[in-house]
């Protein structure tokens, strides 16, 4: 087995594992209620209002169905993104299995979970090393379609 595959499929076992416990349920979760204050949270995004935003965040992990989830689900980002940081993982199968989850609570939970971060304690590093994943043009070159469709 080649490096490249057991990086996919160290990843593979990663999405397996978020689908199995459920983490898919936390996100969602998570994600209707930060849909909740959408409009709030556009408002003090808007204004840049850093600080309203990070009240509104904290104001949402105040319930605790909420802070579970987003425990659970920062527990299980913080495994995956320093695997991928350290190449055991591969960057694009992250990508494509995890990666739209780690933008919704980025988007949502991001200014809380930066906040709640000590000084060189890993709490809630791997949802933005996820998030900030970028992808590489090889992932493309396993789907023909795109370049077929732009002639």
């Amino acid at each position: 087995m080649t490096q490249q595959q057991t990086r996919v499929d160290r990843t593979f076992q990663f999405y397996k594992d978020f689908r199995d416990s459920n983490l898919d349920a936390d996100v969602k979760l998570l994600v209707v209620k930060a849909n909740a204050k959408a409009k709030e949270m556009q408002d003090l995004v808007d204004k840049d209002d850093q600080a309203g935003i990070l009240g509104l965040q904290t104001s949402l992990v105040g319930d605790a169905q909420v802070d579970a989830a987003l425990a659970h689900v920062v527990v299980f980002f913080d495994a995956v993104g320093p695997c991928v940081a350290h190449s055991l993982c591969d960057e694009d199968a992250t990508i494509a299995l995890l990666q739209y989850q780690a933008k919704q609570l980025v988007k949502g939970y991001g200014a809380y979970v930066y906040d709640q971060q000590q000084s060189g304690a890993p709490f809630g590093n791997g949802i933005f090393i996820v998030n900030a994943l970028e992808t590489s043009s090889r992932i493309w070159s396993l789907f023909p379609w795109p370049a077929r469709s732009a002639n």
